[in-house]
């Protein structure tokens, strides 16, 4: 029997670093999948829900995964941190005639930055919020790349993930991408800092992930709304734009109030 590993819970007292490192734990004790099959089949173009589905399933199933899956499910774990911003950073390198692509999900609390993720290479994974700025933890990716002999060419950033587990909005994997070989030091390291800044906007206009709380508001419902959701289209549809009203229909009438009376 080989031991599953169980899904953090945390109080609700517990600091966010520490529950970042258990989501990294439980991560990394799934393993990364070394079989060249692929266990969880992963559509960037699926809505949010969709994706955070799989993420329960793959908690299920406990296999090992890649670096991409391993992102889906750091948001799925880290969904209840509504003070942590999460988005996707994807790296493409270049190695002895060959290209390769990895991706993590970059976090940030307290306006320090960090990232969560799996790889082959420890250093290649989870990050700490630790580094003051986002192109302080690019670098730092950056530089481990450089250890294992790799040359980054190109990053690839996304915007801010929904915390809404029900969203049916799409992740944005690519709001910026960053090609090295045009780009200077400094002007990759201001690009960096231009897209921090476009995400804190984001977040400060209210366009951000928007908080746990304010979802359950609005989605507080008997389970049967998707069945009502017919009636009301309905009812948008019989209405008058000179405001005249529709004549009573005897036959229709019984089972619309019937149909009232479910609901």
């Amino acid at each position: 029997q080989i031991p599953i590993p169980s899904v953090p819970a945390f109080q609700p007292s517990t600091p966010i670093p520490e529950r970042l490192e258990a989501v990294q734990r439980y991560i990394r004790e799934l393993q990364y999948n070394h079989t060249g099959t692929q266990f969880f089949e992963i559509k960037k173009s699926r809505p949010l829900t969709g994706l955070m589905d799989l993420a329960k399933e793959m908690t299920k199933e406990a296999l090992p995964i890649k670096c991409l899956e391993a992102v889906i499910l750091g948001i799925y774990l880290t969904n209840n941190m509504a003070t942590l911003d999460r988005f996707p950073i994807s790296f493409k390198t270049h190695f002895s005639g060959n290209y390769f692509r990895h991706i993590v999900l970059g976090v940030n609390f307290g306006g320090r930055y960090g990232a969560l993720g799996i790889s082959r290479r420890e250093e290649l994974m989870y990050k700490a919020p630790v580094f003051r700025t986002l192109s302080e933890l690019i670098f730092d990716f950056e530089e481990a790349y450089r250890r294992c002999w790799h040359t980054l060419k190109k990053v690839k950033l996304g915007h801010c993930v929904s915390h809404d587990p029900h969203s049916v909005e799409q992740i944005e994997w690519k709001h910026s991408i960053l090609d090295l070989d045009k780009l200077t030091r400094e002007d990759f390291r201001k690009e960096l800092e231009r897209h921090a800044r476009d995400m804190r906007l984001k977040i400060g206009k209210g366009t951000g992930p928007p908080s746990p709380t304010k979802d359950r508001k609005k989605d507080v419902s008997s389970p049967q709304r998707g069945q009502a959701s017919p009636h009301r289209r309905n009812s948008r549809g019989d209405r008058r734009p000179s405001g005249e009203k529709k004549p009573a229909d005897s036959k229709a009438m019984p089972d619309l109030n019937g149909y009232q009376i479910r609901v």
